[in-house]
């Protein structure tokens, strides 16, 4: 693999993304059935895969300070720009949040959780004027649209095994290759990575400064500040990944990068290790090299657990960038790297995803520093060593592991996680 190619697949798998990319799929599932309808729905039906039903019901949609996944497939309707992608939310306003929950109230939005669904990751938005209807099918990643009929007719259509092709990037190259092309390339051309960080950053400032959102605050302003060591370095990326978390998961209007398909993922990779080269005063090379490692490895790591997972995939894949970001900046070579993300791995691997909502910030953020912690101790030579409980002889056969764990070791624990979620619902008066 040469650089450009390796740049292609990078910028593929990276995206912008205004609030949760749930709520935001359905948006934009809805949003491009009513585009090929023609004209405003009198109703509007969404199916929904167990995965993306457990991330979107919860969730703070931008811009609302409210959740709802009804209120999202409105807010698609009304909206009706598909081609802004999972930027659809990016200019919801007071104005068009009172129209949508109008539109809620009318109770002609139908949400089901389709058990039974071809991929863990599939939203098929219905939509009904009159005699006239269209539909629209997302799969496979979140903004990837893979067919869309009006009146039964076929308006577009793709080949659903190109697009369980391209969801699988990277697959014929190991780690180290990956590593080793990083290192030996101009910093310059991971340039945008740096803008992209600053970008998912902005969103962390923009959170410690608005009264409504107290847990970044809190975070930052209780933990000790001891300028130049770990704890500070730790501190710092921790506050910086729960106040973004935070902004993102409870509403605030703000858009943030995206990598693998979600955006907590770009948070606690971009956000996570530019906090860190802050700290530590890295040079803007080192720190361009250094996302450039942290996005291989998470883009690297969904190949194995693939878009959705039973798995926090903050924890799982992008904390271990981050690890492998961290390991380098200190000054670590490739094997204090992937020690650290062993550790990583070996210790918050079984953290479980049980939807998008608040508390992702706080495990975002504990991912982070924890991932951090992990790169200093492999600096210093500890680590937990190859062959130890889950933990592979290389790091790809680690990668391969997680994804055993997941499918097939998890999919019966996912069904409960859904059915609690459910649970919960009901006793709340159903999804909104």
């Amino acid at each position: 693999m040469n650089i450009a190619q390796f740049l292609s697949l990078l910028r593929s798998e990276i995206e912008a993304s205004t609030g949760c990319t749930d709520p935001g799929s359905i948006s934009l599932a809805v949003a491009t059935a009513t585009s090929a309808l023609g004209k405003p729905p009198e109703d509007i039906r969404v199916w929904l895969s167990p995965n993306v039903y457990k991330n979107a019901v919860s969730v703070g949609i931008p811009g609302t300070f409210r959740s709802g996944m009804e209120l999202a497939a409105a807010l698609g309707a009304l909206i009706n720009e598909p081609q802004k992608g999972l930027a659809i939310l990016s200019e919801v306003n007071d104005e068009l949040v009172n129209r949508a929950q109008r539109e809620v109230e009318k109770g002609h939005i139908h949400i089901e959780c389709l058990h039974d669904a071809p991929d863990p990751l599939y939203v098929k938005a219905a939509v009904r004027c009159a005699e006239d209807t269209a539909d629209a099918v997302i799969q496979y990643d979140y903004s990837q649209v893979v067919s869309v009929h009006r009146n039964g007719c076929p308006v577009f259509e793709r080949d659903a095994q190109t697009g369980a092709q391209e969801a699988d990037p990277l697959q014929n190259h190991r780690v180290r290759e990956l590593y080793d092309l990083i290192l030996a390339s101009n910093p310059e051309e991971f340039a945008f990575l740096v803008d992209y960080a600053r970008q998912n950053l902005r969103a962390a400032r923009l959170d410690l400064q608005d009264s409504r959102f107290p847990t970044g605050r809190a975070l930052r302003d209780r933990l000790p500040r001891h300028h130049g060591d770990m704890f500070d370095v730790v501190n710092r990326a921790q506050t910086a990944t729960m106040a973004a978390g935070e902004a993102r998961m409870r509403g605030l209007n703000v858009t943030i990068m995206a990598i693998a398909g979600s955006g907590n993922h770009g948070i606690t990779n971009f956000a996570g290790v530019l906090s860190v080269a802050e700290a530590l005063g890295c040079s803007r090379a080192d720190t361009a090299r250094a996302l450039a490692i942290s996005s291989m490895i998470t883009v690297y790591i969904k190949r194995y657990l693939k878009r959705m997972t039973a798995f926090c995939g903050c924890g799982v894949a992008a904390a271990t960038g981050v690890a492998a970001a961290t390991a380098y900046l200190l000054g670590g070579d490739f094997n204090v790297s992937v020690q650290a993300m062993q550790s990583v791995i070996g210790t918050i691997g079984g953290m479980f995803c049980d939807g998008a909502k608040e508390s992702c910030a706080y495990k975002i953020s504990t991912a982070t520093a924890t991932a951090v912690q992990f790169a200093y101790l492999a600096v210093q030579g500890c680590h937990i060593p190859a062959c130890c409980g889950i933990i592979g002889p290389t790091i790809e056969k680690t990668f391969e592991n997680m994804g055993r764990l997941n499918n097939p070791g998890m999919v019966e624990t996912d069904r409960v996680l859904v059915s609690i979620v459910q649970d919960n619902q009901s006793v709340q008066g159903g999804p909104t």
